[in-house]
């Protein structure tokens, strides 16, 4: 059961658009601004296959489509083997042999003209391709399988509590009878949830049931005694694609609960966490409804889910509905990717007429296409997102470490890109892209001030429109003395040693410093490619190497550098005016900002009392939210530049 075709010249704001697809397309996303309609079309697709009797009912908040003013035709295809009824039955029937397997309905409903038609596609005489396609929506009608499922986007999981008498009720329920299973796929998530663990406790109670008797009358009748069958192996098998770290393992009846294994740690349904439910329940359904030939229709299928999970989720989707067809409404660049451009469609408003009217393939826009990979999400959406570069790699934290110290609003969304050049990189062709696109977006970059200099700092921020951190990089802002000695106090230790201890990590590593801060000069930079020893034996030494004895701490560098006369005495001045710099440095009351803030804030964080650098950083988070420690001047110059942005 696929789609292959919608057109519709008018309906609520849709005007003038046609969508058409290939013909073995099992997965169709629909990408657009909030509010150009991708739901819209979900309940236009779901009010259709009721008519053709794909699904008993329709339930739809904003009405039933055929009640609007409107004109529109929807194609849809109905494979061989989907109804043994329609294949059996009317393969005699005058018309079937030319019948193409295709369903066309049409309507319209405008000022003096009212009509609703539907046609079996392919056959020559017209008054057969009504009569035939009347045969076929009655065979469909008369259909015990599920061939449609619908999950809308009102999807919240608030803990529920069964009493006794409904679970007495649902004991009686027929799950498997069509009352059940057709009757019921069409409903609205807030029902079927409400149903959800009814629809468990039942079938455990059921089974059970079943199972005991059938082991006593074999008792009876001294037979072989039925083995035990686990009607939930499908459903933990499938929720174990999605979610490998979670096992169902079963049903408590006395809390009338599900429950689950994460790791070794037994949890009911409403204690795990938001993603994990959401996909509990949405396999649940899945497994529950049996739909493997029809049309799956999912509102907003990256909602509760990280960008990873997506990923999964909808692979398994397309796998699941081997030989019907998965219709995403969505925002996510991943299930856009797991569709392919080709079955991507974008809806786009009419600035002027405020009318949708436009509905293009993505392969169609390849500039949309580059700016939708090139921010991480549909370019289609964008409009009152912020989107900021920042250095770093995928997870490790980096993002969310951003976030926070941002302290904004969760439209902003960071993106790692690597090194300060690929930041660059990607705010210049980002821009260009955006604008090539007519797509309003709010952009922005921010890079580590490492070892750069206050000229280059300044090309950096006018040329690019980035923002140089203030800071060495990111983890600096948690040794701001001010929060470091509160937290240390929280501990119990004395905060009068912030700058000490500072200073300890940092002289630590000192010989780092020096090398890299020397390196990154013009001197440094026209130097011979540096030898890997004489990198590390020079990013080995601590400061009291070179304290001790400074000439003794350089000449062993140079030595490991095979350079000849004029490249040592010049890395020699190089690595003088270095160690004097840090001896500066490390004497002043900002080392904080200016020292290696990686390796310092690991040391540093574990002197204090934290287990990690992240635990520290969360308590650095916690103490600014509370405001019981004032954030550094130099954050408050980030969260400035982003403000403006």
């Amino acid at each position: 059961m696929r789609i292959r075709k919608i057109t519709i010249g008018q309906w609520r704001h849709f005007s003038n658009i046609a969508l058409e697809l290939e013909p073995e397309t099992s997965l169709v996303c629909i990408v657009g601004a909030n509010g150009t309609g991708k739901s819209h079309l979900l309940e236009l697709i779901a009010a259709c296959a009721h008519r053709l009797g794909l699904s008993q009912g329709v339930e739809i908040p904003r009405g039933d489509p055929f009640g609007d003013v409107h004109d529109f035709s929807l194609q849809f295809f109905i494979a061989s083997g989907v109804s043994d009824a329609i294949d059996r039955e009317l393969v005699t029937e005058a018309g079937f042999a030319e019948w193409d397997r295709t369903l066309t309905i049409r309507s319209r409903r405008l000022p003096g003209e009212a009509f609703t038609a539907i046609e079996a596609g392919g056959v020559v005489n017209v008054a057969r391709q009504s009569e035939l396609a009347a045969q076929v929506v009655q065979r469909l009608r008369q259909s015990q399988s599920v061939h449609f499922l619908s999950l809308d986007a009102d999807r919240a999981y608030p803990k529920k509590t069964i009493h006794v008498n409904e679970v007495a009720q649902a004991y009686e329920i027929d799950w498997a009878g069509v009352e059940y299973t057709r009757g019921r796929s069409f409903k609205t998530t807030t029902t079927l949830y409400d149903e959800w663990l009814k629809y468990f406790l039942a079938k455990e109670n059921q089974s059970g049931t079943r199972l005991i008797q059938g082991i006593r009358r074999a008792k009876k009748d001294g037979v072989v005694a039925p083995i035990f069958q686990d009607h939930f192996e499908g459903y933990a098998a499938s929720l174990q694609k999605v979610l490998p770290h979670v096992v169902f393992t079963g049903v408590d009846s006395k809390t009338r609960t599900l429950l689950f294994d994460t790791t070794g740690l037994e949890l009911s349904f409403d204690q795990l966490s938001g993603g994990e439910r959401e996909i509990a329940f949405l396999v649940g359904q899945i497994d529950r409804f049996a739909l493997t030939q029809g049309l799956f229709l999912l509102d907003e299928p990256e909602l509760h889910l990280n960008s990873d999970l997506i990923r999964t989720w909808v692979a398994f989707l397309t796998g699941t509905v081997k030989t019907g067809q998965v219709w995403l409404a969505t925002h996510s660049l991943e299930a856009v990717e797991a569709a392919g451009q080709h079955a991507t469609f974008v809806l786009e408003r009419n600035e002027e007429t405020r009318k949708v009217d436009t509905l293009a393939r993505l392969d169609d826009r390849p500039v949309l296409s580059a700016l939708s990979r090139a921010v991480g999400t549909p370019a289609f959406s964008i409009a009152k997102l912020l989107f900021v570069f920042i250095e770093g790699e995928e997870g490790v934290g980096e993002r969310e470490r951003f976030r926070r110290l941002a302290d904004l609003a969760p439209d902003v969304r960071f993106m790692e890109c690597g090194s300060c050049h690929e930041v660059l990189r990607r705010v210049t062709s980002t821009r260009s892209l955006a604008r090539e696109a007519e797509a309003g977006i709010r952009l922005g970059g921010i890079v580590d001030r490492d070892f750069q200099t206050d000229a280059a700092v300044s090309t950096l921020e006018r040329d690019h429109g980035v923002f140089v951190l203030p800071v060495h990089e990111v983890e600096n802002f948690f040794l701001h003395p001010a929060t470091l000695g509160m937290l240390l106090a929280q501990n119990g230790l004395d905060p009068a040693r912030t700058l000490e201890l500072i200073q300890q990590a940092a002289d630590v590593r000192a010989g780092s410093w020096i090398f890299q801060y020397g390196m990154a000069t013009a001197s440094g930079e026209s130097l011979p490619d540096m030898p890997a020893v004489a990198k590390d034996r020079a990013k080995g030494m601590s400061w009291s190497a070179f304290s001790a004895d400074r000439d003794a701490a350089i000449a062993s560098i140079l030595a490991l550098t095979g350079f000849g006369s004029d490249d040592q005495a010049k890395f020699r001045r190089i690595l003088e005016v270095s160690v004097a710099v840090y001896g500066r440095k490390r004497a002043e009351q900002d080392l904080w900002k200016h020292c290696e803030g990686k390796q310092v804030l690991s040391d540093v964080s574990r002197t204090v009392g934290y287990a990690s650098p992240q635990t520290l950083t969360l308590a650095a988070f916690s103490a600014w939210k509370r405001t019981e420690a004032p954030i550094s001047g130099e954050l408050a110059s980030l969260r400035e530049y982003l403000a403006k942005l």
